[in-house]
């Protein structure tokens, strides 16, 4: 079987589970969905050793003086919480209105931000069931967008993209880049929220900043945004407190930080968000995507930190 057969054959299987799993998922009770996440979870930190692996390495760069009991203890429930939190998911989709235990804190952070009328780029982390607070915020009556990546599998993308458009929730996809652009700008204008994630890998494509003390290539797209647009820089996070309840921290807006080169504003900027997303992790390390290789990406040996592209 060559391997585009083997990619089509698991993007059907992918979008059967995921029409199964919604239907089935909204039927029953969330501590239903729990119990069944937790199995899952669990099942899935045992028998994928690479993405296992990636985790507990990752672990060990962010924190160094962390015992491999440690880090796998977290890997692992790091695995319950992913698979409890799909299937949260899910059953929020279809029951919008059953979100109570979702509390928002900071929200006058929020509506002061809103004030200025140049709209909100809300920088945010792939932390805790990141994509609850976009529902909530929509069910709040804020007008929200979120910036996502087009899935591969076009009907399981499609579907929820229509789960989400239901939910009040716009969604601009990353690329192609100039209607990515446009979409945001709109949305900007409009006075909307544009939810953006600062926290992962961007090959060459922005700057290397120190996360966790090690450098790391980070997009820049929400600094260079509300440095052309004066949009608010508003960081917000969510975390699980238990069964049901999560908490959405809105911080006040962050001042752009400027300097006489633009190239060093938005270096020193991405800098700044970068320890803020840091300190969140630090607080609930077992709520964020260890599974993705942050550090993989490393400036090249012959770019000068003149340029400022490099953290120093």
């Amino acid at each position: 079987m060559n391997k585009e057969l083997q990619k089509t054959l698991a993007r059907r299987a992918g979008w059967f589970f995921l029409r199964i799993f919604t239907v089935v998922n909204g039927s029953f009770s969330l501590k239903w969905s729990y119990a069944l996440g937790r199995r899952l979870g669990s099942f899935a930190c045992a028998v994928i050793p690479q993405q296992r692996k990636i985790s507990t390495d990752s672990l060990a760069i962010a924190f160094p003086d962390m015992t491999l009991k440690e880090r796998k203890k977290i890997t692992r429930d790091f695995f319950v919480f992913m698979a409890q939190s799909g299937f949260e998911l899910l059953y929020f989709l279809r029951h919008l209105d059953r979100m109570q235990g979702v509390k928002i804190e900071g929200r006058q952070n929020l509506d002061e931000a809103l004030k200025a009328g140049t709209g909100i780029i809300l920088v945010t982390a792939h932390m805790g069931n990141f994509p609850l607070m976009s529902l909530k915020l929509a069910r709040e009556g804020y007008k929200i967008n979120f910036v996502t990546r087009p899935m591969r599998d076009e009907k399981a993308g499609d579907y929820l993209f229509n789960l989400r458009e239901n939910a009040g929730v716009k969604s601009i996809f990353s690329y192609p880049r100039k209607e990515c652009i446009s979409g945001i700008l709109k949305a900007l204008r409009n006075n909307e929220i544009v939810i953006m994630q600062m926290d992962q890998n961007f090959g060459s494509g922005g700057v290397w900043v120190k996360f966790f003390g090690k450098l790391a290539a980070t997009p820049v797209g929400p600094i260079t945004l509300g440095m052309r647009t004066k949009a608010k820089l508003v960081p917000a996070y969510i975390y699980r407190e238990g069964l049901s309840r999560h908490c959405i921290k809105i911080l006040p807006a962050e001042p752009i930080i400027e300097a006489e080169n633009k190239d060093e504003a938005v270096l020193k900027n991405a800098a700044k968000f970068s320890r803020i997303i840091e300190s969140w992790i630090k607080e609930y390390p077992e709520q964020w995507g260890w599974i993705h290789r942050r550090w993989k990406s490393q400036p090249p040996k012959d770019l000068a930190a003149s340029q400022f592209k490099v953290e120093v």
